[in-house]
């Protein structure tokens, strides 16, 4: 059983298509299918059920998929205990938020980068579904992003981090006026959004809905530069997770509940089974050093010219936000 063949079988399972393997892997598809009838005739089980251009894998594949993930890991741990380069070298595909983006954990990256010029790297942005569905097909190595836990089975959690989501204004904006703002009076004011789908943009919908609400004025703004800049023009009100503000404009200040504030989890995620390569690791070290010594989870009192904002307690049905 060569291992090429398993390697092409797990491509394919991934994406669910033989041309997609073929472009990833720049073979003609013509020896995508090769390999995989070499293979189902060397097993004498057929590995994938076809319907038209629809693929899936068969009961037989599924449990060959197991041993393959195993092989594979085994055969590339064995080529590193002999070869072990001096330096990682080869492609990274890392997936992240527009927020992460914009923070300074996607700086880390570049150092890392610039820390092994052999990389290449190919960074793709999207939400939190989006990234998880390019994992799942194989399309992205590691993904970031900002959300309650993942628990989902087909991925592995690296690493994880509590991140406060804050609300902020412009220090002359009405809301900065007041002693105590609250919630209904933050209504009244326009708001400057994340895009739909976006998972902090979820949690305040949710908040808002919970108190029988509405969101009558605001404008849906996909980039967080533009948000920031937005609001120290004193275009409106905002929420962006604490690592985008930790270098406020003098310009802004952050409105914090009383007793009890937004978190959700910054999360490090692989492909579950994936072989952790020398690649990953070195990344993983440049991101747990940076996530140690990274500002955004001090203390939210000992950020700038906080303003309080009295919230009530709300359970969530649908959508799990953590409020302390």
């Amino acid at each position: 059983m060569e291992i090429r063949n398993l390697k092409t079988f797990i491509h394919v399972a991934q994406t669910g298509s033989f041309s997609k393997t073929a472009d990833q892997l720049d073979y003609a598809q013509s020896t995508i299918s090769a390999q995989i009838h070499s293979l189902e005739e060397e097993l004498g089980v057929t590995l994938f059920n076809r319907y038209g251009k629809t693929i899936t894998l068969s009961s037989e594949g599924e449990q060959l998929l197991a041993y393959a993930y195993q092989l594979v890991k085994l055969e590339a741990e064995a080529s590193l205990l002999f070869h072990n380069p001096a330096a990682p070298k080869g492609v990274l595909k890392v997936g992240m938020l527009e927020s992460i983006s914009a923070s300074t954990y996607s700086t880390v990256i570049l150092q890392h980068l610039a820390a092994y010029p052999d990389v290449k790297l190919h960074v793709i942005v999207g939400t939190t579904l989006q990234l998880m569905h390019l994992l799942e097909k194989g399309a992205l190595d590691i993904i970031l992003t900002l959300d309650v836990p993942v628990n989902n089975p087909k991925f592995q959690q690296c690493l994880a981090k509590q991140v406060p989501i804050l609300f902020f204004c412009h220090r002359k904006h009405a809301l900065a006026q007041l002693e105590q703002p609250t919630l209904s009076a933050m209504m009244k004011e326009r708001f400057l959004l994340t895009e739909k789908g976006c998972n902090y943009r979820q949690v305040f919908e949710e908040i808002v809905f919970a108190h029988a609400f509405e969101l009558n004025d605001f404008l849906e703004i996909g980039y967080t530069q533009l948000i920031l800049a937005g609001v120290e023009q004193n275009l409106g009100v905002s929420f962006l997770p604490a690592f985008n503000l930790t270098n406020l404009s003098p310009n802004l200040t952050i409105i914090e509940p009383i007793d009890r504030h937004v978190m959700l989890d910054l999360q490090l995620l692989i492909l579950d089974k994936a072989w952790l390569s020398p690649l990953k690791k070195t990344l993983l070290i440049y991101l747990k050093q940076s996530w140690k010594n990274n500002r955004s989870n001090l203390h939210l009192s000992r950020m700038t010219e906080i303003k309080r904002v009295a919230l009530l307690p709300i359970i969530f049905g649908g959508f799990n936000a953590f409020f302390f």
